[in-house]
Order: structure tokens, then C-alpha cells, then sequence
């Protein structure tokens, strides 16, 4: 009996300690590649579907291959932090819980072979019907259990008006080239109760969920209003425009490419070399914010028609930084350290070299000091009050009646709007 009740109550423990597990963008299959997700026909576009709306989320990936699987997808509502609701799919989604992947078609004239997925949100077959945080798992149909890869998705309902301002607060020094924010959330339902103890204020800066502000407690209230001005909290690190580079051809080096060449049957893009930026001045050039987009030259298909290359960074230092592990990181890398990303330091060449695996198109990245698992954004790239970020704001009530986080407000402001 006692064994009995030890296997229950530790079945129980990894069920709570799944249910708390935070749900990042994760690819667990090397592989797939290129996975993303998007609002309507923008690509770049970030995936928060409008409850109701006739557009529609994209999801696209690709595996390395000629055959094709018998892959599906669910999805599951999370709260605020991204941890499992309590839901059932009975209260979140309409049609079918889990459903399979037709669309799909394999790369066209490439020297790597794949398989080209892609899932359209919500469709006939299943629609989510509440507000919230979500995440859209694939796994194959023989193994519901291995999930392939992880990715978030948000669904709106607004009900509520959001003001941003910017300033850039350049105080001199290195450490000290904030971006403080003032946020203005304006609601104009009745239906929220006890709303200023319930409202949860999310902002990310260039959708970088590893740090990202939460915002709680109004500095102001006035009627419908709430104002988050308290400058000692809500300040981003300016950081530093993101470095860029084309591969869409293989016949000619682009901006920034040193040179190409076709070894073992492969391309191989070698970038120009980048250095330590931490005391050069702030110098505008137009990037995405870390984003990339697929893209070849002279083809009306570059989801199938795009190849596979490797791509070399450098980045030039004199010795190896003690501190930590350096990464090339953005959304080439997932967003994610690992050792797929991280760079190793040549002594003969005194620089940190790494090498990615990437389909071919506009790609945009950074370097990163991580030192005991706790990333260092301006380390390398310096740190400007001017530098032109993206901001995107998330307002979620928690709805003690349903049960769940709902998500009532979204915008995004540029810093040099």
C-alpha cells in the first residue's frame, strides 16, 4: 500500500512540475531548421492573432531530407509566464485537439535536400476560442509523446488602448544609455473586476523573452487609465544596431560577405570580420531587430527553392574573455545559447569563430557574453541610448472567473518613432 501511494504521489510531483515548466521556442530535432511563425502574409510579422479575425497564423519549417512524415500539431494555452494553464482543450479550442500536416513539399534544384511544412492557424479543422499565451507543438503521429519542436503564438482580444513614449536617456558613460518608457493603458470594458490588482504589463525589447519587464502595480490611476511611469523600473539597455548579411546568392558576395565557396557538394559563406564594439560610437545602419527572412535571387519560391549553406563568423579579440562563453545569437539561433551557436577562439587567429547552418536569405545577429547562464547584451556590442529598438507591450487580466491569464492589449513602438 505504501509503494502504492509513493508512486502516486511522485506521478503526481512530475505532473506538477510539467505543469510549471516554462514554455520557450524550443527545436528538439537536429533535424529541423528554420522554424517560424507569423501573422498573415508579413513574415516578419509577429504571431498575435486577433480573436475573430479573418487573418490568419503561418507556420512554417523545414526537415532535412527526401521523405516526408506523418507529422501533427496541438496547441496549448498557457498563462502569463508561459507556463500550462489549467484549461482543458475542451475550453480553448474548437474542432480537433490534435490534427495533421498536409501541406508540405519537398525543396526544388537545392544541393541539401528538405521537406517544406506549413500550417495555417486557425483553419477548419481547429480554432483557438479564448484569449491568452499559446504554444504550437509538432510531433510525429506514431509518437504524440516526442514533441519536435515548440513554438509561441499569442490571441488578443482588444480591450484596451495602449500609449508608448520612448525617450533616450544618454547620460555619458557606457553603462548608463537607457531607453526609459512611459506606458498608458486605457481599458473600456466594465466587465474586469478589481482590474488594477489583476493587470499584468509585459514588454519585450526586439522580442527578446530571456529579459523582459513585468509590470504590475500602476504609478497612476485616473478613471479608466493606468500610467507605468517609474523610470527605475521601466529602462531597457539601449544596446546597439544588429550586424546583417545576404546569402540569397551564390554567384556574387553581398554586403558583408567576404567570399563563397562549393565544397563537398555545399555552399560556404564566409562573413567579413567583426570586432569588439563596447567604446565606438553609435553609427545608424537600418536592421530588423535581430529577425531574418528567407529569400533567393531570381525565385518566386524561396521556401522551396532556397538551399541550405554554412555560414563562418569572426568576431576579432586579442585574447578570450574569462568572463564567459561568447554566442552568435537573434533569431538565427532560436533565441536560444546552445552549442549549436557557441563560438570557439582561435588562438593562431586571436578571434572567436563558429559556423551555422542557415537557409539562404537576409539574416541579422549580435554577439553575447553569457557568463553562469546569464547573458550580457552589450558586453561586446556597446551600449547607445540611440540605438533604434523595436517594443513590443502585452497587457493581460487574469480572470478569476474563467480561470485563466487573457490577453487584452498588444502594440509595438519603434524607439525612433
Amino acid at each position: 500500500m505504501k509503494n502504492y501511494l509513493l508512486i502516486i504521489i511522485t506521478i503526481f510531483c512530475i505532473q506538477a512540475g510539467l505543469s510549471q515548466e516554462v514554455h520557450n521556442d524550443k527545436i528538439f530535432s537536429k533535424s529541423i531548421h528554420t522554424a517560424v511563425m507569423y501573422l498573415g502574409e508579413d513574415d516578419l510579422a509577429f504571431p498575435v492573432w486577433d480573436l475573430g479575425s479573418s487573418k490568419v497564423l503561418t507556420l512554417c519549417f523545414d526537415e532535412l531530407g527526401t521523405s516526408s512524415k506523418d507529422y501533427y500539431y496541438t496547441i496549448i494555452h498557457c498563462n502569463a509566464d508561459w507556463t500550462v494553464s489549467d484549461l482543458d482543450q475542451s475550453e480553448y479550442i474548437q474542432g480537433y485537439y490534435e490534427d495533421a500536416i498536409s501541406d508540405y513539399q519537398s525543396s526544388f534544384n537545392t544541393t541539401i535536400n528538405y521537406i517544406h511544412y506549413k500550417i495555417k492557424l486557425p483553419n477548419d479543422y481547429m480554432r483557438p476560442t479564448i484569449s491568452g499565451n499559446y504554444v504550437l507543438e509538432v510531433f510525429e503521429g506514431s509518437k504524440p509523446d516526442e514533441v519536435v519542436f515548440r513554438k509561441r503564438f499569442m490571441v488578443v482580444e482588444r480591450k484596451t488602448d495602449i500609449q508608448v513614449k520612448v525617450r533616450n536617456m544618454n547620460q555619458g558613460a557606457y553603462f548608463y544609455n537607457d531607453q526609459e518608457m512611459e506606458v498608458i493603458v486605457d481599458y473600456f470594458e466594465n466587465e474586469f473586476y478589481d482590474i488594477s490588482q489583476n493587470l499584468k504589463v509585459q514588454i519585450l525589447k526586439n522580442r527578446n523573452w530571456i529579459q523582459f519587464l513585468e509590470l504590475s502595480q500602476p504609478d497612476l490611476i485616473k478613471d479608466n487609465e493606468f500610467t507605468f511611469n517609474n523610470v527605475t523600473k521601466l529602462k531597457f539597455k539601449g544596446g546597439n544596431e544588429f550586424h546583417h548579411f545576404n546569402t540569397k546568392n551564390i554567384h556574387y558576395a553581398a554586403e558583408n560577405i567576404k567570399n563563397i565557396s562549393f565544397v563537398d557538394n555545399m555552399y560556404h559563406f564566409q562573413l567579413v570580420t567583426n570586432k569588439d564594439r563596447t567604446f565606438d560610437d553609435y553609427q545608424y545602419v537600418p536592421d530588423n531587430n535581430g529577425l531574418y527572412k528567407v529569400d533567393v535571387s531570381q525565385s518566386e519560391y524561396p521556401e522551396t527553392e532556397a538551399d541550405y549553406t554554412y555560414v563562418y563568423f569572426t568576431l576579432k579579440m586579442d585574447a578570450p574573455i574569462q568572463l564567459g562563453d561568447v554566442f552568435v545569437w537573434g533569431a538565427l539561433s532560436n533565441y536560444e545559447f546552445s552549442d549549436n551557436n557557441k563560438l570557439h577562439y582561435n588562438f593562431e587567429q586571436k578571434a572567436y569563430e563558429g559556423r551555422l547552418l542557415l537557409k539562404q536569405g537576409y539574416y541579422n545577429y549580435q554577439y553575447v557574453l553569457v557568463e553562469n547562464n546569464k547573458p550580457d547584451f552589450t558586453y561586446i556590442e556597446g551600449n547607445h541610448s540611440e540605438t533604434d529598438n523595436n517594443y513590443t507591450i502585452l497587457v493581460y487580466y487574469h480572470d478569476y472567473r474563467g480561470g485563466y491569464d487573457r490577453l487584452i492589449g498588444h502594440t509595438e513602438r519603434r524607439s525612433q518613432q
